[in-house]
């Protein structure tokens, strides 16, 4: 099988099409800002339509005209959606709601997927993550060294 890369510019676009036409689209994680849940080029990505966003959640959202991250869903206050990456310590992203443009539900690795609306584990492990924000840095540099 071929592998095509494209610019996220050009790709993403079409990807949300694709979504907003009922179609679930799997891609290959590309960068490290989801660290350790999503690792770049191992994990691939199902991403389906939005129907419901909440708190937990990893989307692919619209940051600012062109610009896209897939990250988890930290705060929803209103129409404004507070993003932050798994590997990211310090630092978030801002969007409406309306720049959620697909939701992930779920990661294949190693041959297996992992459903992220029934998967125990794949909760257990995200919960746990998310409130360990404080000890972040410090888990990840461990994390970056093995």
């Amino acid at each position: 099988m071929e592998t095509v890369q494209l610019k996220n510019d050009i790709f993403l676009p079409q990807l949300i099409e694709l979504v907003n036409e009922g179609h679930t689209v799997t891609i290959t994680a590309r960068g490290n800002s989801m660290n350790p849940f999503i690792r770049n080029n191992r994990d691939k990505l199902i991403f389906s339509a939005v129907t419901d966003v909440r708190v937990g959640d990893v989307v692919l959202a619209e940051i600012s005209q062109g610009t896209y991250v897939c990250h988890r869903v930290a705060d929803i206050s209103n129409d404004l959606i507070t993003l932050r990456g798994d590997g990211n310590s310090v630092g978030t992203e801002q969007c409406r709601l309306s720049s959620v443009h697909a939701i992930l539900t779920a990661v294949v690795r190693g041959g297996k997927t992992y459903d992220i609306s029934t998967s125990k584990t794949w909760k257990v492990y995200s919960w746990l993550w998310t409130r360990l924000l404080p000890l972040r840095r410090y888990l990840l540099a461990i994390y970056r060294r093995l």
